[in-house]
């Protein structure tokens, strides 16, 4: 669908609701209940501040239209009020709003506010160390509503309490793609706005999350965007209900963003932490091959399946099967968060709790009988729910576009808009490396500058004056490496966490230490800067010329020399190894076959 499609499509659910009034509910209906909270849980007694919870149509609605026919969100809103005599009253940013979201495709943001940022949660807990369990709910120290106002979406329907669309959900469902996530997105957002108020449209909206939500962000900040054009330009609808939006940015961590470039490294990662070897390197990277050119029709070799956008081919399954580990969201555990992750942790019985639910404005237990983080079913690209007595649900299972990369630098150079993507950097299911490998792929205005190591440096980021990470940035794109950090950031380093979404909502500077610069080209050759101006060359003394020549043969007899000796060392020593017929292709055979269970 074309921007003036979507256009057309979203001024006619304007002017459908414009015909009748909405039915939409007051703010104080959404209030959280807070005696019955804190009641059953008094550390939400530390949060001080107003909070509302509850279901909001994504859709615009009028008195005709069944309840099968929009999707509805469940959130919570939580803005804190801070204290004149508090000292984090100087920090706090009251002309902020963040919208934090969870991806999977299809987990809850729930899991982000009780697991990750929330103001009360489970404890936090360093890589490498099993997460308690049971675990308490205890205040969260390092919150981020201690630097802004926040909002938690359920989204898109189906995921958590929310509820899908009828033309999303049953055997005739009709495929869902980003566009769709999108557009419902901001039609939910417009609601927020049309019930509480100026208050909120006021604030500069930031947009957050972890990632398959890398996903979800870039698609929504450019349906935003869009659509902020559209009111600005189109005075033929200046009666429109529809508000502009005060778009400040997207911070992604550890975020799926292009599939196709960060699909295979998770083999690489693999194989450079030790966790396979190399004929499953080279294994994988066939099946890779395999994958990508199409030649992969069904899952009857499991766990390889046709190329789709969640979990691209099934390799992902396969990396974690051959290096027999548990978690490949932190390559320094089994653990598997089960407490936050998993049905019957605390995260899952709070939401599961008829008191929590009546607090919150959430569906009843007769209404939605069993709470979950994520929905079930393999790479969560279709759900067929018997055990839970709900209707199968399609959820994203051939999502479009492949790569948001072009949509981030829309963002970045049309809407003039801050980027933050930040990587834990124990994460192999979305690797630092995965993230820089999408960033260079990127056309925008800075992509010459930011390959440039003369104009955009990798710095050390500092808290507390210890390292915390690494940082690149260059305009209004950062790119940060959490140190000792897993894909889930505010938990395994929840101070720094908040040191760094502080320093990103402030404007400031992640880059605290400059680092020494070991470009591969010296300065006056440096291929990666600026073109050299051909009218104007550089003047080079004949007499160098020859003399430069020389050196120049000399060096590549030396290195051709190395390069033989080198060369006839290593193949000696593989020998034994390999055969000097094998590839990487026949490495796939009976005698050395991936090592999948």
């Amino acid at each position: 669908m074309s921007n003036m499609q979507m256009q057309n499509c979203l001024w006619l659910m304007c002017f459908l609701g414009a015909a009748t009034a909405l039915k939409l509910k007051d703010a104080a209906d959404y209030e959280v209940k807070r005696d019955i909270l804190e009641e059953r849980y008094p550390a939400f007694k530390s949060f001080h501040g107003t909070m509302h919870a509850g279901m909001m149509p994504a859709g615009i609605i009028d008195n005709e239209t069944d309840d099968d026919e929009f999707s509805s969100y469940f959130f919570w809103l939580l803005r804190p009020d801070v204290d004149a005599n508090d000292q984090s009253a100087s920090q706090f940013r009251n002309d902020t709003l963040l919208i934090w979201l969870n991806g999977g495709p299809g987990c809850s943001s729930m899991v982000g506010m009780m697991g990750e940022m929330g103001p009360v949660g489970t404890p936090k807990f360093r890589p490498g160390i099993p997460s308690p369990n049971p675990a308490p709910l205890v205040e969260n120290k390092y919150a981020w509503t201690k630097k802004t106002a926040m909002l938690f979406v359920e989204q898109p329907g189906g995921v958590g309490f929310s509820t899908a669309s009828k033309k999303w959900t049953g055997k005739k469902a009709t495929k869902r793609t980003e566009e769709d996530v999108a557009s419902s997105f901001y039609a939910f957002l417009q609601n927020v706005y049309a019930v509480f108020g100026d208050d909120l449209i006021e604030k500069k909206l930031y947009l957050s999350g972890e990632s398959y939500a890398g996903m979800y962000i870039p698609s929504i900040a450019h349906m935003i965007h869009i659509q902020n054009q559209n009111l600005l330009n189109d005075t033929s609808h200046s009666g429109s209900s529809l508000k502009h939006i005060n778009l400040g940015g997207a911070a992604i961590g550890n975020g799926w963003i292009d599939p196709k470039i960060q699909g295979p490294t998770t083999i690489d990662y693999a194989w450079w932490h030790g966790m396979i070897d190399l004929q499953s390197y080279r294994g994988l990277h066939a099946k890779w091959d395999e994958c990508v050119n199409n030649q992969i029709l069904d899952s009857s070799e499991k766990p390889f399946h046709p190329f789709t956008t969640p979990d691209e081919c099934g390799i992902s399954v396969a990396v974690m099967k051959a290096s027999g580990s548990a978690f490949m969201y932190d390559v320094t555990t089994y653990d598997t968060y089960p407490d936050i992750l998993d049905e019957g942790g605390i995260v899952s019985s709070f939401f599961n709790d008829p008191a929590v639910r009546e607090s919150l404005n959430a569906p009843s237990i007769d209404e939605h009988e069993v709470w979950l983080q994520c929905v079930p079913g393999a790479g969560r690209r279709r759900r067929l729910d018997n055990k839970h007595n709900r209707r199968e649900l399609l959820l994203l299972d051939k999502d479009r576009p492949y790569s948001v990369v072009p949509y981030i630098a829309a963002l970045l150079d049309d809407a003039n808009v801050d980027i933050l993507l930040y990587n834990g950097d124990l994460d192999l299911a979305c690797s630092s490396q995965s993230t820089e490998l999408a960033i260079e792929s990127m056309h925008w205005s800075g992509a010459t500058a930011w390959m440039d190591p003369n104009t955009t440096k990798w710095k050390q980021w500092m808290v507390d004056g210890q390292p915390a990470g690494h940082v690149k940035s260059y305009n209004k794109l950062q790119f940060v490496v959490v140190y000792n950090s897993g894909h889930f950031v505010p938990i395994n380093q929840a101070e720094n966490a908040l040191n760094m979404i502080s320093r990103w909502l402030d404007g400031q500077s992640f880059g605290d230490k400059d680092l020494p610069m070991f470009p591969i080209f010296p300065e006056s050759t440096n291929t990666l800067g600026p073109p050299v101006d051909e009218k104007s060359p550089p003047v080079v003394d004949d007499s160098s010329k020859t003399q430069q020549h020389s050196y120049s043969l000399l060096n590549g007899l030396i290195g051709f020399l190395l390069g033989m000796l080198t060369s006839r060392i290593f193949f000696r020593r593989s020998a034994s190894r390999l055969s000097p017929s094998t590839s990487s292709l026949q490495l796939v055979s009976e005698e050395t076959p991936l090592r999948l269970e």
